[in-house]
């Protein structure tokens, strides 16, 4: 061979060997990205033609792109095999304790609290301060929206069955009192006496008198009086339905004071509210709790709609809205399911009546319009189990003997805990409040079940097989 062919040859392989050295290397992430292929964030959102694709935690531990459309179209309807009814179970407490939650419903039909459940009621919210504690901004402003917030919600999660008339000053009305003269936090050592200064029924009477100088109490069922935030004395919401005695006579119905820390921690004001008037349609709430934010009935922090045994409760779900089926007759059937927290129709929870008193729920959650505050890339099934027999005992950490209904933790995944930003207070022995504001390991992710993965419980094996726009979960009985 030529001296010359034999150079080119080797000059050819060096280059060769060069380029392949130094050019950028081609990774599994480097890739078109495409649903079902591995990705890297959690909530990283990239555009596929028309939609677009998420990244979210699926089985193992690991990670992949979800194809998820702009605008999400209706179920088609799914046959339940019992009616809704079946699992509308009543409840079965034999034996009351003597606390709060006692004249509150936990189960259909709910007891009349002070709003009607079925139709409008109107309300009255008064923005109030004081000469020591003035109000700042304009109340209109702040309470237009939150007001239409409220009848939205009541308009998608009622079906239509409810709705708020509420009225409100548009600035602020100067009470005849101080808010040093105020408190809504009594000192425990001495609940008699909250240091002399009004509180509870009382602090709500001396409030309704501000109130009658300009409106006509009869025409609401309740007030609920918003303080300036500088009212610091006001740091504790108080929540009374009853019969008050005023100026002019006596007034029944709601009485309350929204906290100025309420407005510290960032809540949503609307979505607060809301809570509260579930109450006074006679709602127990506050189970399933545990700190998770499943929903409305516990914690801000997350996805603010209504679970569908609250809304059976209240009788505002319609038949299809649930896929109700008796353990002895379950076959294995597989259900796609709207989120809680979205507006869509089609089936929005799986229940399995267990027993008389118990009913396993099954239900979806997404960030979405009643769940803004979900991270980017949150989705999954959680389970939790009611029973009709065990009335909420709030004095007593959440369990299966101190509340109604309670999430199920998966003890088979190991998926950590949400780190996000926290309200945390402490109260000391005078009963004063001290907060702020913490980024900490929040709640447990183990009670949130991903594709792919599985959960047996109660003779019922619960997997989540599909999952995109809306969770398909597979149901079976193998005990």
């Amino acid at each position: 061979m030529p001296r010359s062919s034999t150079l080119t040859i080797k000059v050819s392989i060096f280059l060769f060997l060069l380029l392949t050295f130094f050019l950028p290397q081609k990774t599994a992430y480097s890739a078109t990205p495409k649903a079902g292929g591995a990705c890297q964030k959690i909530g990283q959102s990239i555009k596929s033609g028309s939609n677009h694709l998420e990244c979210r935690s699926i089985a193992k531990g690991k990670k992949a792109y979800f194809a998820l459309s702009k605008q999400v179209k209706d179920l088609k309807p799914q046959q339940s095999p019992e009616p809704y009814t079946t699992c509308r179970l009543p409840e079965q407490i034999k034996n009351k304790l003597d606390n709060w939650t006692a004249p509150l419903s936990i189960a259909y039909p709910a007891k009349k609290s002070t709003l009607n459940p079925i139709g409008s009621n109107s309300y009255l919210f008064f923005p109030i301060d004081f000469a020591d504690a003035v109000g700042t901004g304009s109340p209109e402003k702040i309470l237009q929206p939150e007001v239409k917030k409220i009848n939205e919600w009541l308009n998608w999660y009622s079906n239509g069955k409810a709705s708020m008339q509420i009225d409100y000053p548009k600035n602020w009305v100067r009470s005849r009192y101080m808010a040093s003269d105020l408190i809504t936090f009594r000192d425990p050592g001495n609940p008699g006496n909250p240091k002399g200064k009004l509180s509870d029924a009382r602090l709500i009477e001396a409030l309704l008198s501000d109130v009658e100088k300009i409106y006509d109490l009869s025409k609401y069922k309740g007030v609920y009086f918003m303080p300036s935030m500088s009212a610091k004395s006001l740091q504790h919401g108080v929540f009374i339905n009853g019969t008050f005695q005023t100026s002019k006579g006596t007034f029944s119905g709601g009485g309350y004071v929204y906290a100025n820390t309420a407005f510290e921690r960032e809540e949503f004001i609307w979505a607060f509210v809301m809570h509260d008037f579930l109450h006074s349609y006679g709602l127990a709430l506050h189970a399933p709790d545990q700190q998770l934010p499943f929903g409305i009935q516990s914690a801000a922090n997350g996805g603010l709609g209504i679970n569908k045994w609250d809304s059976m409760t209240l009788d505002w779900t319609h038949p299809e809205d649930v896929y109700c089926v008796s353990k002895t007759n379950l076959k294995t059937a597989e259900v796609t399911l709207v989120p809680i927290e979205r507006e869509q129709e089609g089936i929005q929870s799986i229940m399995v009546k267990l027993s008389d008193s118990q009913v396993l729920v099954i239900e979806s959650h997404r960030r979405d319009k009643w769940g803004t505050k979900f991270v980017p890339g949150f989705y999954g099934i959680t389970t939790f189990l009611v029973d009709t027999s065990i009335q909420n005992d709030p004095s007593k950490p959440d369990s299966e003997k101190t509340r109604f209904a309670n999430y199920l933790l998966n003890s088979a995944t190991n998926h950590g805990r949400l780190i996000n930003r926290q309200y945390g207070e402490d109260i000391d022995k005078n009963g004063v409040r001290k907060g702020g504001w913490a980024t900490v390991p929040t709640w447990d992710l183990n009670y949130v079940l991903y594709l792919g993965e599985s959960f047996t419980t109660n003779g019922i094996k619960i997997t989540l097989i599909k999952s995109g726009d809306n969770d398909t979960v597979r149901i079976e009985k193998i005990s």
